[in-house]
Parts: C-alpha cells; structure tokens; sequence
C-alpha cells in the first residue's frame, strides 16, 4: 500500500495503555478528594479545602475504587485525553513514507491501465494482451493523453512482428508506414489491408523490381531543401564515424549541395522535374581534360548563374572550387562519385527517375507503404532514410494547412492519424532532424514506432541524441534482449520496491540463544537479470509516468480480423500486386472510357 504522510507513523497501543492507567488514576483522586472530611467552610465550590486535605493524606482513601462519580468520570477523561495529545502531536518535521522507505515502484495492474483504451477497441494500439492504448487523444481523458510514439526493444524471434507489427496493421485506424526487412509482411497482411480499402505502396530496396518510385526532386520547393535531401545522402550512406572524415565530409557536402541546386533550379527554367541519378552524370562531366579549358560542368553553372544570378547552387560551387584544387578536388571528387556509383545500375535510376508514391495523400486517403530494405545489405538503404526526411518534411506541412484551414480542399476531420513503424531502425543510418521530428510530429496526427534490437544500436547511430529519442517516446515496450545496458536502462527505469527483510540468529552453546529482527530494505523491482529472463512469451509495457506492466505479448490469433492474414503462398489471403500498374484500376474506376476513345 501506498502512503505518504509528514505525521510520524507511532504504535497507538503503547498510548492506550498508559491512557487507562491515567484515566483511573484521575478517577481515584477524583473519588478521593470527593470523600475528604467536610470542612468548616459552607462554600467550596472548587473543593480546594478537600484537595488540601487530600495532599496532605494522600493515603487514606482506597487504592481499588471501581465505583465512579460525575467529578471523578470528568477528572478521569481529562487525563486519558492528555495522554492521546502526546500520540497526535505533530512536533516532528520529518517525513514519513510507511512501506516506501526505499521505493515505491510495483507493477501496474491490467485495470490501471484500461483507462489509457479508448472506448472503440478498433481505435486503439496495442501493446500486450491486455495492455493498450487509444491512437486518438482528443477521444481520451486529459490525464491518459500520452504522446504515441512507441520504443520496441526485442532480439530477433522476440515475436516483433508477430505481437506488434501485425496487430497494430490489423487495427486498420490509421495510415501506415512500415519498413519490411524480409519483404514478407506485405504479402501476410496486404490482404487484410486492402479489404478495408487500403491503397497499397511498396518500395522495394531488397529487389529492385515491381516497386513505386520516389523521386525526391518531385517534393523539393524551396532551398532548404536542398540541404536536406544532401544531409541525408551523406547520413544514409556513412560507413563511420571517424573525425578524421570531417574535412571530406564538408567538401562532399559543397559538391553535392552544388549539383543537387543546380539541377533543383534548372529544372524551375525548363520545367522537368530531373532525378539523383543525374546527380551522377554531372560528377563525370566535372573533371577537366585539359587544364586550361573549363568542364561541361563548369559551362553549365556560369549559364545557371546568367538564368539566376547569385543563386545558392553557384555560391556551393564557387565556393567548393576555391578552395579545393588540385589533388585535394580530385580526392573529394572520387569520394562524391563512389557515393553516387549506385546510380549507375538501371534498376536504382530507374526506382528514383519519376515519383508514384504520392507522399502528399498519405494522410488525406487510407494508405499502406511498405518500405522493403535489406537485412544484411545497406547499399541502398540511404533512399529509405531520404524518403523518411521527405516525408518528415512534406506531410506536417500538409496537416498544418489542414489545421489552420487553408488547405483548399480538406477540413480538420480529413486529417488521418499516420503511424510510421520503423522496423529495423538502425539498419536506416542516423536520419537527419530525427529527434526534431519525433517530438513535433506528435501534433501532426504522426507517431513514429522505433524498432531496435538493443539500445545500444541507438547509442552508435546517434551518440547523445539517443537519450533524446527514449525521451520523446510515451511508450517502451519490451519483449527481450541480451544487450547488458538494456537490462540495467529497463531495470532502473521500474524503480525500487521497499521490501521487508526477516534477520534469524542463532547460538548453538550450554546457554543456546537466538534472535530475529525485521527491517526494511530496498532492491529493483526488476534487477537487470531478471529483466533479461522473462519469458518468451512475456513482455514489459512502460507508460509514461506509470508503473511497469508486465503481460503476456499479443495472441496474434485472438485479433478479430486475424483470419484475413497469410502465412505462406498457397494460403488464399497471400497478397500479390503489381507496382508498375498499381494506378491502372483507379484510373479505369475514375474515368469514363467512351470520354478518351
């Protein structure tokens, strides 16, 4: 039980006692100043001549008197309530926590938390069997509203798909974005998904084939951008961390910026929307055949310059070739076009050359985008991390319009809530603004689900800004790990429990003796051992400023619409699509055939 109190915790028994005794001492003067000789004087209304005589013959009345009177019940109860005022009396200015001396964590209850649902159990996301949580705020009380962004720490075979992913897919309330490692769960849940009228995207990084496209050029509309989308380049395809790279690092970032600019502004001129690919067909055409006649590239940005004098692309290349010449140009150069050699197969210019993901409607219409990255093989995996920074970008502009009525089209109610289920997190590479963008998306209708196998996979990816990350998300859930500073973090995130301790003491000898004492002592509720043996089928929900809930992970089978999932090809629900015509049926559902023949 929890109390917390600054009167001191006193045992009320030892007081009673001794208030008895007074209480009959104050009855037996009472009776014998009562039964005193009768004095000379008529009036003694207070009796003071008898309490003379009392004090000076203390004695001669009896001890045992179990007969009261008014006077000696009255002198009797005064002394019994003086007693009582020495055990309510509040001198001390200490403070007292019975039972929580060293702690006060415990495990929350399954009806504690039934308060976080919202009434609809469609509405909510869900964490274990019993524990779960309304997606919706605005339908919770006030005191329950916590951000729902969700940390997921579990090794592989902790069930991360099968008790996470999958259910939260089959709530259907929301718009999703989910990275697919295995490029699996697309064909287990697509089914379940497009019976509840879901527009189904894939973008595949593991094969190449049968994708959408994604071009960044189609979202970038003011210079800032261009930064962005040359950050997360240079972030998503870092091999390390090493300072000495710094120096290469900011002259890559000049060229990139520059090339990037210069086909972001060239485009504005001649109205084509170019792609990255490019990007790598102007590094080919920078170095110079001879020295004292300018490249292709060069010739391109003195036209540029003439089109938009003094624009930011010129003043990145101007810049960049100023202050690195010779070999120091040539090194940058080679290191710019190792990068953007990914460019060169068909398939990845084929896969950024036009745009059909639509980012723009991801929260205007049911959408599921499945983002199929490989497990082993990041080589690609920098257009992932580039289509999470567009889309952090893109989409909370678009709900800002919407919020503050100036969308022209959608009112606040269109506003779908979009979970982003990012599995695999650090396969990703550090995403640049990732801390920024979690904790301000939250009043976009955007939360953000991080999927790692150990906290120490954040720790490498993004340093300091880890703690910021665990910060920023209102739910932990853990299904298991190997990782020891994730057992200690989860261990010392449950607190300390007060627990009682029992002392036995014995003396085996002729005069043979033994002892036994109590005492509170403190330990974890969870030491970091035992939060690495939970079970296989167990798991640990921390809500924001609630006790850690320990429950049984989700019966997957138990979800009302698990039937429409799949489990292998032959299975009736194994989803297959085709991207290279995804649009066709929803062209031919809008358009009237004999208005185009």
């Amino acid at each position: 039980m929890t109390q917390e109190t600054n009167k001191p915790q006193r045992m009320i028994e030892p007081y009673l006692i001794m208030g008895l005794v007074a209480f009959y001492m104050g009855h037996w003067i009472g009776k014998s100043i009562e039964e005193a000789p009768a004095t000379v004087s008529t009036y003694d209304f207070f009796r003071l001549q008898k309490l003379r005589w009392f004090l000076e013959n203390p004695l001669d009345h009896s001890l045992i008197d179990p007969i009261p009177s008014f006077f000696s019940l009255f002198l009797g109860l005064i002394c019994f309530g003086a007693i009582l005022m020495f055990y309510f009396r509040s001198d001390e200015k200490n403070t007292y926590r019975y039972q929580e001396e060293h702690g006060s964590a415990r495990f929350a209850t399954a009806e504690e938390l039934k308060r976080f649902r919202d009434e609809l159990p469609e509405n909510d996301i869900i964490f274990t069997q019993q524990a779960r949580m309304g997606i919706f705020n605005k339908r919770l009380a006030y005191a329950v509203q916590v951000n729902k962004n969700i940390l997921v720490v579990g090794l592989p075979g902790d069930w991360k798909t099968r008790a996470f992913v999958k259910p939260g897919l089959l709530q259907t309330n929301s718009s999703f974005v989910v990275t697919d490692p295995k490029g699996l769960l697309v064909h287990e849940v697509g089914y379940s998904l497009k019976e509840a009228g879901y527009k189904i995207k894939v973008f595949d990084l593991v094969t190449l084939q049968n994708t959408c496209q994604f071009n960044v050029f189609h979202y970038m509309t003011t210079e800032a951008d261009i930064d962005r989308v040359a950050e997360s380049i240079i972030q998503g395809t870092k091999k390390s961390d090493h300072q000495g790279e710094d120096f290469w690092v900011q002259a890559e970032m000049l060229l990139i910026r520059a090339l990037i600019g210069y086909l972001y502004f060239s485009s504005k001129y001649h109205d084509v929307t170019p792609h990255l690919a490019q990007v790598a067909d102007m590094l080919r055409l920078l170095k110079r055949d001879n020295p004292d006649v300018k490249s292709p590239v060069e010739l391109m940005f003195e036209q540029l310059d003439r089109l938009y004098p003094d624009n930011y692309a010129s003043k990145q290349f101007y810049l960049f070739m100023r202050n690195f010449g010779g070999q120091t140009l040539m090194s940058v150069l080679a290191i710019t076009s190792s990068r953007f050699a990914v460019f060169d197969h068909d398939d990845v210019r084929n896969i950024v050359k036009d745009d059909t993901l639509d980012i723009g409607k991801w929260q205007l219409e049911k959408t599921a985008v499945f983002i199929a990255i490989p497990e082993t093989d990041k080589t690609y995996n920098f257009l992932a991390n580039l289509l999470f920074v567009t889309m952090f970008r893109i989409l909370p502009n678009i709900a800002d319009e919407i919020l503050q009525g100036r969308h022209p089209t959608h009112k606040p109610s269109d506003l779908l809530h979009l979970r982003a289920i990012m599995d695999e997190f650090a396969q990703l590479n550090r995403i640049p603004y990732f801390t920024e963008s979690q904790s301000s998306l939250r009043s976009r209708e955007i939360s953000l689900d991080v999927i790692v196998q150990a906290l120490s996979q954040l720790q490498t990816t993004y340093k300091d800004e880890w703690k910021t990350i665990l910060n920023n998300c209102g739910t932990l859930l853990y299904l298991g790990t190997n990782d020891k500073d994730t057992m200690e973090y989860f261990s010392l995130r449950a607190g300390k429990q007060t627990i009682h301790q029992r002392n036995l003491s014995k003396t085996y000898s002729q005069q043979g003796s033994s002892s036994e004492s109590i005492q509170t002592v403190g330990r974890p509720l969870l030491t970091p051992d035992e939060v690495a043996r939970i079970g296989i089928d167990e798991a640990l929900v921390f809500i924001s400023k609630q006790n850690v809930f320990r429950d049984k992970k989700y019966n997957l089978e138990s979800h009302p619409r698990a039937h429409l999932l799949a489990d292998h090809p032959d299975d009736p629900n194994w989803f297959t699509y085709n991207m290279a015509n995804h649009d066709i049926p929803e062209w031919d559902a809008n358009v009237k055939k004999e208005s185009v023949a």
